[in-house]
This record gives structure tokens, sequence and C-alpha cells, in this order.
């Protein structure tokens, strides 16, 4: 049922926007989840910590004159009304009934903030993120965040820069308040190690590792051959390392994938040749098969088939020449040939090292994969036998997207979002592509930006069909915190728009994760592995999103599974118990992540009907490109869309 909040809006009688009252309801399919804004009497834009407003020069009532940083004076020229533009705001200056601008719409960092008349432009429309003592500002348009360029001086010209978190980009809004969707994070649980690399398993505990070291990691072409893992469980949040040595293999930046019995395989990274496969029924490492072509940052994918497809991955075993190649169980690994690293280049600054790195692929039928990124062009790769490809086009609008991530939201519907145009010393965006793959060919188009600009963040899908953003940084710069994004952003597939959450204690930055517990939360961990760095993060907090919370922050009602099998096989129908009034399940698989890939997870929502007994009976989708082979969480979701803790099922 949706919420509903009633915004007024007191402006003087000559404003030429909105003077009425304003009735806002955002509704999901499931839950509806507000971004609650009330703008009340003209107040003062401040530079948090400061006595310095946002000012237009002179008391000017001209179209172009500037929007300057100086002392608050309580003059009407440093007055402005917040007034709700769709989702958003513009400011309209009380002096002279013109709206803060963006100079020539530029999407360019330092380009001068003005007044201008209104006009409705992107670049008069900001968003408002909850950032330390108040709101980073952030241009519509180009993604960028309004920013005073001292906190000690008055005078200079307000610009829009790349958004950093900084004291010169916090902002004090009177007349307005805004508040993040109810959610919350666990404080910090500590680790024994640094969690670069996470799988989940089928008992709801989660295997998480490093390198040759807890708290950092040797590279190179000669490791030590040994890892540093551990298990850890969410529910007690308790952990225990195991040092794995028996495999020779050093499994710092690999290839991931959730087999279909359930083991996690690992494949390079700093030992490029050797693979690894964890068992969790022993809880015991074993060795597998070798790679024809050693490699580290690959992307790796469970197929439709069962096999393992990976390609690229120059990072470790030498630069370029990362053919895909496939493995299947029993017979090892086949080059294929025809799939050649070419297909999956961006333009990175540093191409030979970087630009075949951290691939985005998902599996569909008959073997086959769709590459999406992060290189703007998209492909389709046929893995039977020498392999073959096909151009599927371009990502929409979106240019190379390095250390973005996509996911699976629904049925052959990916969100890819943030990235930057090289791996490192570059700037992020927060551009966001809906990518359809359900008919077999590809369409992609851009949609609405993200409120943060994010490289190196990570992304879940929930079993409601939403995604949690977290972490990440607005220039992407490796083993380093600054620019990290502390609020995580929710988006709505039903709206197309992004909303703050809580913001978490620790940055998560490069070498994070994230992923969805079995209790529908969201476990967020890792960054740094650099030694004795400062950026060190060996540990992990969980994320209760907002489907969890009612309005006032207490814990939602939830629904029930009493019961449900635990195997199922595709095509057919199971029959499930619970809660009476159920209004939706799904299905998400198991996944695993590392340096903000993760190819594993997907969302299949599952149509169902209500047998004599009052039973569910769900429909397993018979095609294992849409429901690929291996181990899922089952959720069950009520009217207002709150999940129950989900139940563990197999698909074979």
């Amino acid at each position: 049922m949706a919420r509903i909040r009633s915004v007024r809006i007191f402006s003087r009688p000559r404003d030429r926007c909105v003077h009425a009252l304003f009735l806002i309801a955002f509704t999901s399919s499931f839950a509806t989840l507000s971004r609650l804004a009330e703008a009340q009497t003209p107040g003062t834009i401040t530079l948090g910590g400061t006595n310095f407003c946002a000012d237009v020069e002179s008391d000017s009532k001209t179209a172009g004159a500037r929007v300057l940083s100086w002392t608050c004076n309580g003059g009407a020229n440093q007055h402005w009304s917040p007034t709700p533009a769709g989702t958003r705001y513009q400011f309209i200056n009380q002096n002279s009934n013109l709206c803060m601008d963006v100079s020539n719409d530029s999407l360019k960092a330092g380009a001068p903030v003005i007044q201008w008349d209104c006009n409705g432009g992107a670049n008069q429309s900001y968003s408002l993120t909850p950032q330390g003592s108040g709101y980073a500002i952030i241009a519509s348009h180009s993604g960028m965040c309004l920013a005073a360029a001292s906190v000690t001086a008055e005078g200079p010209q307000i610009l829009q820069q790349v958004c950093n978190g900084s004291a010169k980009q916090t902002w004090e809004v009177s007349g307005l308040n805004v508040t993040t969707l109810p959610s919350k994070w666990s404080a910090p649980i500590t680790l024994p190690l640094v969690p670069a690399a996470a799988a989940n398993l089928p008992d709801g505990t989660i295997v998480v590792w490093s390198a040759d070291a807890r708290l950092s990691f040797t590279g190179g072409e000669v490791t030590p051959g040994k890892t540093y893992t551990a298990i850890f469980n969410p529910a007690t949040g308790t952990s225990k390392q195991v040092l794995v040595s028996n495999t020779g293999h050093d499994m710092f930046c690999p290839g991931i994938v959730n087999l279909p019995d359930g083991r996690v395989f690992v494949t390079g990274g700093s030992s490029s040749d050797k693979t690894s496969i964890y068992t969790p029924s022993t809880n015991s490492w074993s060795s597998g098969d070798p790679m024809n072509i050693p490699r580290g940052y690959q992307g790796s994918v469970t197929l439709s088939n069962g096999n393992v497809f990976l390609v690229g991955g120059s990072w470790n075993g030498g630069m370029g020449g990362k053919t895909g190649e496939t493995w299947t169980p029993g017979s090892g690994w086949q080059v294929n040939g025809a799939i050649l690293a070419d297909y999956i280049l961006t333009n990175d600054a540093d191409p030979l090292y970087r630009a075949d790195n951290h691939v985005w692929m998902f599996a569909v039928s008959n073997g086959r994969v769709f590459h999406a990124g992060p290189s703007r062009a998209m492909h389709w790769f046929d893995t039977a036998g020498n392999g073959s490809v096909t151009q599927a086009g371009n990502r929409g609008n979106d240019g190379d997207a390095m250390n973005g991530n996509a996911v699976m939201y629904d049925i052959g519907k990916i969100l890819a979002v943030g990235g930057a145009p090289s791996y490192e010393q570059s700037n992020a965006t927060s551009n966001v592509t809906l990518i359809d793959i359900s008919s077999g060919t590809a369409t992609a188009r851009t949609i609405r930006s993200m409120n943060y600009q994010r490289a190196f963040g990570n992304s879940v899908v929930l079993p409601n069909g939403q995604v949690v953003v977290v972490g990440g940084q607005t220039f992407a710069q490796p083993f380093s915190d600054d620019t990290a994004i502390l609020t995580p952003e929710l988006w709505d597939p039903t709206t197309n728009i992004f909303s703050p959450l809580a913001s978490q204690a620790v940055p998560r930055t490069y070498h994070s994760f994230a992923l969805l517990l079995p209790d529908g939360r969201v476990l967020s961990g890792g960054g740094g592995l650099c030694g004795s760095c400062t950026t060190n993060h060996a540990n992990v907090e969980i994320l209760t999103p907002p489907y969890l919370l009612n309005a006032n922050g207490s814990s939602a009602s939830r629904p029930t599974i009493t019961s449900a099998p635990t195997e199922a096989q595709l095509g057919t129908t199971i029959a499930v118990a619970g809660s009476s009034g159920t209004q939706a399940f799904a299905l998400m698989r198991l996944s695993s992540a590392t340096h903000a890939l993760n190819n594993e997870q997907r969302r299949v929502p599952l149509t169902f009907t209500v047998g004599t007994a009052g039973e569910y009976l769900l429909k397993i989708p018979a095609d294992p490109g849409v429901t690929v082979p291996g181990y899922y969480m089952l959720f069950a979701l009520n009217t207002k869309g709150v999940p129950s803790v989900s139940r563990t099922l197999r698909v074979r």
C-alpha cells in the first residue's frame, strides 16, 4: 500500500514555478518506498560548518549573474526556495525569481554556477543526498556536485565538481527536509583477513578469502601458492580462518563461479594457470584442472549446460591473448579460439594490462553467453567447439565502464551502473543503462543517473527486483578511500529512481564485495589488502534494506515458508507451504563477487497458483538459460513486498 506524504510549498506571489499543495506518492509492485521531501519558506544554502551562504553576486536580478560563496547576511539574494521538480529540486532565488543553473548545460568539472530564467532544464535540477552535517547537491544533467572553492574564505564562484564527499561539497539547506529510506547497518564485524573475494554457500554461510597473506598480497608470476580463507556465519557474526596450501594456488584476483552442485570454482589470479574448488559438504579445497591460458582479473560464468566459460584477464599470466576457454566437468578446458579477447577490450589508458579485465557476462540458453561490458560494445558468445561471436550493439549512450557492474534483476533484464573510462586514475560516472535480452536480441537505453558517481562499487539484486548499489568512489584509485561513497542507493525498477539509504560506517572501494544473504539482508565488506595501509578493512557490515522495515524503522512483519522441497527439476511444479496471502515468489541464485564483478547472481520471479489445500504451486522455468542450474534462495513476499527468510533449493 502506498505511503503518502503531503508536501506544502510556500513561495512569493511572483514565483513562476510551484505555488500549491503537492501530493507525492511513489509506489512499487510490492511496497511503496518514499523519499520524504518538504519545501517550506525560502531558506539559505550554507556551506557546512561555516558562515558562507550561496549568494547571487551584488543582489543582481539579471540572468547570468554569478552564484558565490559569501558571508551570510540575511539578504534576499541569499534565500532560495527549494522547489520539487519531479523527484529532485529547483532552487529559486527570492530576490531575482531566477533559478540556480549550471552554466551552458556544461558536463565539465569546474563549470560555473549562475542564476538563469527557470526553464525546467536538467542543469537546473538537483538531487540532494545526505552527507556529513548536510547534503551533497548533485546536478541532474552532469552527476557532479556543487562545490565551494574554500571553507575559510568568501568570494569564489560556486562550481560543479566531481563528487568527493568533502566539506567543500557539503551544504546545509534550510527550509528542506530530505530523509533516507528506512534502512540500517549493523556495526562492523571483524574478520581475520581482508575479504577481497566472497561466495555464497548452500548452508547460508559465506566463504571469503584474501591472498597469500591476510592483509596484503605478493602478486606477480611467482607466489607462495597459498591462500588465507575464512567461513563467515552471518547468523552469528563469527568466522573461522583456514590457510589453504594443498592446492598450491594463490587465489588473489581470480575468476569465481558457483557450480551447479554447490561447489565454488576459483580460476587463476596470482597463480595464473591454477584452479581450485571448494566443496561445502566436506569443508575442503582441492585442485581443479589447470587452464590452457594463464590469467588473472578475467570474467567467468556458469553456463546453462553446467560448464564454465571465461575470457580476458591480462592482469597476470602475460598481457594480451586471453582468448576464451570453456571447462567441462570431467573433461577439463577447451580453448574457444574464435572468442578472442579483442571483442571485449575497452579503450583503457593502460590497454594491454587493463582493457580485458572483469568482463560482465550472463549465461543464456544453449551454452551461450551475453557479454554486457565493461566495454561499450556488447556481444553474444557461443561456447560450443571453437566458439563464435555475434555483435549485439552498444550499451546505449554509455561509454566504457571499467569497475562498474551489471546485474540481472529480472528474466533477461540487466541493470548496468557506474564505472570509469579507465581502470584507475579516472573519474567515475553515475551512468545507468537498462539492457533487455529477453527477446533474444539486445536493446539498451540510458536512464536517469545515480545520485553518485561510482567506480569499484557493488550491486546486489533483492527478491523484489530492487537493486542496492553500495560503496565505490568517485575517482577510481586502487588502495585509496579518497572520494569514497558511504551512502548506498536503492534502485526501484517501477520508477527507475535511485534513493539514498542509511550510510555505512566503513568505505568499501577497491577489493570490496557485496552479496545477498538468505534472510534478505545485504552483506558488504572488504577493501584494501595493502599491508600496513590505512585503507585495509578486515571487516563486514550488514544492511537491512527498506523492505524489511516499517516507516518508523521498526521491523516489518515477515511472511514465512513453512515447508519447501530441497530440490526441483527444470520445467516442473513444486508445492510450497507458507503464510496465507503471499503475493510473489522469487529464486535468487547463490553468487560470488570480487573486484565489483558478480556474473552469477540473478533473480528469477516465479509464477504460481494456489492448490486446493492452500499450498502454493510454483512453476520452475524450463529453460536453463533462465534458471541456470545450481543452488537458489527461495523467497516468498507478502502484499507489502516484505520477503520471508529464504529456503535453499537446488535446481537441476
